[in-house]
């Protein structure tokens, strides 16, 4: 134990008072750091259609009625909800401020069936789907990349498979690479040029599909 001089104007400090005072300072100091360094919420993005085609079933005056798709395959990186962004040097960084307002392969697979459905005029739903339903095909995409540009946009590469209904026989494998120029660095500009792009996806798919069932 602990005496200060009884001259000095001060109380004595026990073993366990000062354990609790050091505690104490301890504590306040690190609930300090961290209201200091807690920023402003991270800012979410949706990605939503960006219709600026006409469907391809009044175009061609076809459509496939009834489609199947699987949820669609990102890299590790692209899985994430902070959105993956390419630098010129080539190095890819992951950005805490800004992300994805939903799971990536989530959106990306319900805008695919969506768009899907748009450009076929048809019914498509995504697995598991009932036991009953008989797409004329199950559409299955897995992306190689998907990354925000250095201008802001999309660049993304990958194989779109489409295959039998019950899923054994392969229709046809399609590789695409699409790049959409960022006209701002602003983020919502990525998640146009990743809208527009999917377009494009869904419209080869359709494409492939009209072209199997006029020689089936």
């Amino acid at each position: 134990m602990q005496y200060l001089p009884a001259d000095s104007g001060l109380i004595k400090l026990y073993p366990p008072i000062r354990r609790l005072l050091a505690i104490g300072s301890l504590l306040s100091g690190s609930l300090l750091f961290s209201a200091c360094g807690s920023g402003p919420p991270p800012k979410l993005y949706l990605l939503e259609a960006q219709p600026r085609t006409p469907p391809i079933a009044i175009e061609t005056k076809r459509q496939i009625n009834a489609m199947g798709i699987s949820t669609v395959v990102l890299p590790g990186y692209a899985g994430d909800d902070r959105i993956a962004t390419l630098s010129t040097d080539g190095t890819v960084t992951q950005e805490n401020e800004h992300r994805w307002a939903e799971d990536p392969e989530v959106a990306i697979t319900r805008l695919i069936s969506a768009r899907l459905r748009y450009h076929a005029g048809g019914s498509v739903l995504i697995e598991p789907w009932p036991r009953d339903y008989k797409p004329f095909a199950r559409v299955e995409v897995a992306f190689d990349r998907l990354l925000r540009e250095p201008r802001g946009g999309v660049d993304m590469a990958g194989e779109i498979l489409l295959l039998s209904s019950d899923g054994r026989r392969l229709l046809k494998s399609m590789p695409f690479e699409i790049v959409h120029y960022g006209r701002s660095l602003d983020h919502s500009f990525f998640f146009l040029s990743t809208a527009q792009a999917i377009d494009d996806i869904a419209r080869m798919v359709v494409d492939a599909l009209l072209v199997l069932r006029q020689k089936s």
